[in-house]
């Protein structure tokens, strides 16, 4: 018999994923009744997985207990944005005092990769090899909190930037910002690395709030 810890675990997981995937959209509800039988768990382990899905944000309980999926902002996008810009800087310089040169050597591995997606215009790969990058040049950093604050936040915007197509100017400046960042980390320049890497993101804001306006992932106004 399952622990109840594995339980709260695997409902947890699975919820997250549909969520931070996009199957399930912003304000759509969550029915504990349905979601049961397709996690194959009780209400106990799903509501310990909704209560800590809500402390993430990413879903919404109201007052007699009905959840739904987080709905969002564009002032709250763009704050997230705005935040996570600042972390990565952060990830960033602190990476330039830690990686090894075997870290760099594989970054450059990625980078390449990279590269060649993009060649072949390659959207899927591309993403998931610079989201590879980042999240290589985080776990340089070796910084626990703020590992734990970047993906909480990463999490909430997931789904759009899956989504999310660069115009091809904007698509090569990013594939050239990348370059530098790996040359900046190289040279142990931390400070220009952080600067780079917060514009780096702050460069896509305009891009992130249309394309989820676009799919109808956030509202004009404040979400209430």
């Amino acid at each position: 018999m399952s622990n109840p810890a594995s339980l709260n675990a695997a409902a947890y997981d699975a919820l997250k994923a549909r969520i931070v995937r996009g199957d399930l959209r912003p304000g759509a509800p969550l029915s504990e009744r349905a979601l049961c039988d397709e996690l194959a768990v009780s209400r106990t382990p799903l509501r310990e997985a909704l209560k800590r899905l809500a402390n993430e944000g990413l879903v919404e309980i109201s007052e007699t207990r009905r959840a739904r999926v987080a709905r969002v902002s564009v002032d709250e996008v763009v704050n997230l944005l705005a935040v996570m810009a600042v972390l990565e800087g952060l990830s960033g310089e602190q990476a330039c005092e830690k990686a090894s040169e075997a870290d760099l050597d594989e970054l450059a591995r990625l980078q390449n990769e990279m590269e060649s997606a993009y060649a072949r215009t390659d959207h899927a790969a591309y993403f998931a090899l610079n989201q590879q990058i980042h999240l290589s040049i985080l776990r340089m950093a070796d910084n626990g909190p703020l590992a734990e604050y970047f993906h909480n936040l990463n999490a909430r915007l997931r789904h759009v930037r899956e989504r999310l197509t660069p115009t091809p100017e904007r698509w090569r400046q990013a594939v050239d910002e990348h370059a530098e960042m790996l040359a900046l980390l190289r040279r142990r320049d931390g400070k220009r690395l952080r600067t780079l890497m917060e514009a780096h993101l702050r460069s896509k804001t305009d891009a992130y709030v249309a394309a989820m306006l676009n799919e109808g992932l956030v509202s004009m106004s404040r979400a209430a």
